[in-house]
């Protein structure tokens, strides 16, 4: 049995959604509301003691960190495959999973805090603050909120994380010069690893994101669009997977 424990519209949420989705694999919802921080109830930091989203649990065992969960799923249910076939499209889908993590999570992660979060965050008081913080299981996420609350971003973080969604959607470019996918001419882990993140992307910046800069990304997310999954992986948070339309629930999403 599989349950996923997960935010409408966290990025990290919707890479799982998407895998599972485009595995056919049924699993138990629980959808935790991420702006009434209940990722910090007691329960919940038992299955993740991080206290963040999202969790997958099988069979009882909780599986932890969204890039781990999609190559866990597509090794125990390895019937209809994720991964391509030769050993190039192996390497290429692996190098899009660590970019995802090491870069396009840190592209949305500044803006959407200071976005989202901030003018929440800003107007709570010294006290509110305080009980906030007691729940939050982690220094790292400690010092976030005590930054977004009392102060916000420095412009050169702000700055940097614009440069990573540049440098993003520049190798996107390159890489689907020859293929309508990221790792090959077919979908795989990396289409799961990086679509929530270049959506985001597309959200915060369409400025520095257009279409007539980098034609084949956005050829790439409407055919990712026109996918079933796509609908089980945007069916609140973020961009409406009908209309396009940024989402008021957007403003649940803190990763």
């Amino acid at each position: 049995m599989l349950a996923l424990y997960h935010g409408l519209a966290s990025t990290c949420s919707k890479k799982v959604r998407m895998c599972l989705a485009e595995k056919g694999l049924a699993y138990e919802s629980h959808l935790l509301n991420l702006q009434k921080f209940e990722q910090h109830d007691p329960g919940y930091l038992k299955l993740n003691p991080k206290g963040v989203v999202p969790t997958l649990v099988h069979d009882g065992q909780p599986v932890c960190e969204s890039t781990h969960i999609i190559d866990y799923l597509e090794e125990q249910f390895p019937e209809l495959s994720l991964t391509p076939a030769d050993e190039d499209g192996r390497a290429r889908m692996k190098a899009w999973e660590k970019w995802s993590d090491e870069v396009g999570y840190a592209a949305v992660y500044v803006p959407t805090w200071d976005r989202l979060s901030r003018p929440v965050a800003e107007k709570l008081s010294d006290d509110e603050l305080e009980k906030i913080l007691a729940r939050v299981p982690t220094e790292e996420r400690r010092s976030r909120w005590r930054q977004v609350a009392r102060g916000g971003f420095s412009e050169k973080e702000i700055r940097e994380a614009y440069e990573r969604m540049t440098l993003t959607f520049r190798r996107m470019e390159t890489d689907l010069t020859e293929d309508a996918f990221l790792a090959g001419d077919t979908f795989s882990l990396a289409e799961c690893a990086m679509a929530p993140f270049v959506e985001r992307m597309t959200d915060l910046r369409p400025d520095l994101t257009g279409a007539g800069d980098y034609p084949r990304v956005h050829a790439w997310l409407r055919r990712l669009s026109g996918r079933p999954s796509w609908q089980d992986t945007f069916f609140f948070g973020g961009r409406d997977a009908r209309t396009g339309a940024v989402s008021a629930s957007i403003g649940a999403a803190t990763d």
